[in-house]
């Protein structure tokens, strides 16, 4: 399973503005939206805080993978979002967060979900693809440098 099999450059933002966890999470459900119209943005947004209720999933270094299954999601749904400067989004290790990975999927796919979130979680974990995803100007330089991670990493 690749990431890069479920997303283009339309799934990445760079430059998430906003300060606090409500609204980075509704700025990255607009790019959700985008790509998948039908979605139901109240229920996804219902979804994702109240798993962000149970713990946060600022999983520290800089990353947090909020992520909640939704009735009406038909396939899994990955966002990216990339802050330059840094979030206050409670993270387990209270370090602000720059790199933000939304997964949306279908409420009935806990197995696809949990192959799915471990992938990201073993991707993330590498400081050379945060920092190369970090400096990225744009949400095509960002899909490519997942790209070639991927590549080279799982082939």
């Amino acid at each position: 399973m690749k990431l890069t099999d479920y997303m283009t450059a339309k799934n990445i933002r760079i430059g998430i503005k906003s300060e606090e966890k409500t609204g980075i999470i509704e700025d990255l459900l607009e790019v959700a939206v985008s790509i998948s119209p039908d979605l139901d943005v109240d229920r996804a947004l219902k979804g994702l805080l109240h798993r962000e209720s149970i713990g946060s999933t600022g999983i520290g270094k800089g990353v947090a993978i909020p992520h909640a299954g939704i009735k009406n999601c038909t396939r899994i749904l990955p966002v990216i979002g990339i802050s330059k400067d840094g979030l206050n989004y409670n993270s387990l290790d209270g370090d602000p967060v720059r790199i933000f990975f939304l997964i949306l999927y279908p409420e009935q796919q806990i197995k696809m979900q949990l192959k799915f979130l471990a992938r990201v979680s073993r991707l993330l974990r590498n400081e050379n693809l945060r920092n190369s995803l970090l400096k990225c100007s744009s949400p095509e330089d960002a899909i490519n440098v997942l790209n070639q991670y991927e590549s080279e990493h799982f082939t």
